[in-house]
């Protein structure tokens, strides 16, 4: 009785066994499955660009000197002929009344020292008139053999004398002249100056690049701050030379804004291309030649860009519309050429394609499949072979949409 049931009970074992192994054997793999759909594939790259204004205005003091009052901060927003600041003006004004003396002390001798210089030149005048007349008439009298040559060597000599004469007289008025302008001149500097010591803005904008504090020295040289528009901006980024070639005027470009709540995207277009090269340092450190492209874009106060900002720039180089498009870690070496697994009536089968059109994650499939087929996205998923049954691992819908393609 014993014996029976052990049979009886090593039997059902062994069915429980028999039937195990034929549900490991028949039970299709799960895989993630793609439905192919036409899409927009292309070739790309991208670039760091930098926010920078339409329109901006660097601000110079006129001259160098201490500042007494600085009437705004960074980041303020101005109107036209706004105070900006005011410089120390003390040292002009002790230089402007030293001219000023000086001027009426000329003025007072100038009378009397031009009338006396007036006569002189005219006197230098006469003389040089009556010298040039009688050498005519004794280069005359050379001429027709009435004179030896030494009356007309003393004459040409007598008449350079009255010249030189002339001139230096001429020259000394002049100095005393330009004497009395030069000192107006240096007036009418040093008033233009103080005159410049309050500082305006020339027009309305945000107040940007502050370098200067209260009490600081400001440079003649150097702007204190620059006033730039508001809400009018350009997109300046860096391309290597290869790719110039690939870049045109007018291309539209895609702008990528990362922000906390996820990528923000909006267009642009390529505006100039610099006309010379710029020597830049890679992140590798490594010198590198490239172009400066400076980019326009529609302005939108919901992207809250400001100067200084950093954003994404990718150029599109080549593009391919309405293209069947697969990953290409799907695909592998077939038959001298590449195939991908598909499934077809729920069953795994290699499928032998023709490789078009790629970029560096996807590749156009030119022959070997349809809109619509479903394709293994993992080519080495364990127990994969032609017949076996495959089912969507995500038990949802069959369709996996792939992401831009550019």
């Amino acid at each position: 009785m014993k014996t029976k049931w052990k049979f009886i009970l090593g039997g059902l074992a062994g069915l429980i066994i028999i039937v195990f192994i034929f549900a490991s054997l028949t039970k299709g793999l799960e895989a993630n499955l793609l439905v192919v759909e036409p899409q927009t594939i292309a070739n790309t790259f991208k670039e760091e660009g930098k926010v920078v204004p339409l329109i901006e205005q660097p601000i110079y003091a006129p001259y160098s000197q201490e500042i007494l009052l600085l009437a705004v901060k960074e980041g303020q927003e101005v109107k036209k002929g706004d105070m900006l600041a005011v410089l120390d003006s003390k040292e002009l004004t002790y230089q402007l009344r030293q001219f000023q003396a000086q001027l009426t002390s000329l003025q007072g001798e100038y009378e009397s020292t031009l009338k006396s210089q007036d006569l002189d030149v005219q006197q230098a005048l006469l003389e040089f008139d009556v010298s040039q007349a009688s050498l005519k008439r004794i280069e005359e009298l050379f001429s027709a053999g009435a004179l030896p040559k030494k009356d007309l060597e003393d004459a040409q000599k007598i008449a350079e004398t009255a010249r030189i004469n002339l001139e230096q007289k001429k020259a000394l008025r002049l100095a005393n002249v330009g004497k009395l302008d030069a000192t107006k001149t240096q007036i009418e500097h040093l008033e233009y100056q103080i005159g410049k010591s309050t500082i305006s803005s020339p027009g309305d904008g945000i107040v940007a690049n502050l370098t200067v504090k209260r009490g600081e020295l400001a440079q003649a040289t150097l702007p204190i701050m620059t006033i730039f528009q508001k809400d009018s901006y350009l997109i300046e980024t860096y391309i290597l030379t290869e790719d110039v070639q690939t870049v045109g005027m007018g291309m539209e470009v895609i702008l990528i804004e990362n922000r906390k709540d996820g990528e923000q995207s909006f267009i642009g277009k390529v505006k100039e291309l610099a006309p010379s090269v710029s020597e830049k340092i890679s992140a590798l450190g490594l010198e590198e030649q490239r172009i400066k492209v400076t980019i326009e874009f529609p302005f939108d106060p919901n992207l809250k860009l400001l100067p200084g900002y950093r954003l994404d720039v990718q150029f599109t180089t080549d593009k391919r519309e309405n293209k069947l498009v697969v990953p290409k870690t799907v695909l592998f070496p077939y038959k001298d050429a590449y195939a991908l697994w598909v499934v077809e009536n729920g069953k795994a089968k290699v499928q032998e394609i023709e490789k078009g059109f790629e970029n560096d994650q996807y590749a156009v499939i030119e022959k070997g499949l349809e809109a619509g087929d479903l394709v293994i996205l993992n080519p080495q998923l364990e127990g994969l072979k032609e017949g076996k049954k495959v089912k969507d691992k995500l038990r949802g819908s069959l369709v996996v949409r792939l992401p831009l393609l550019y």
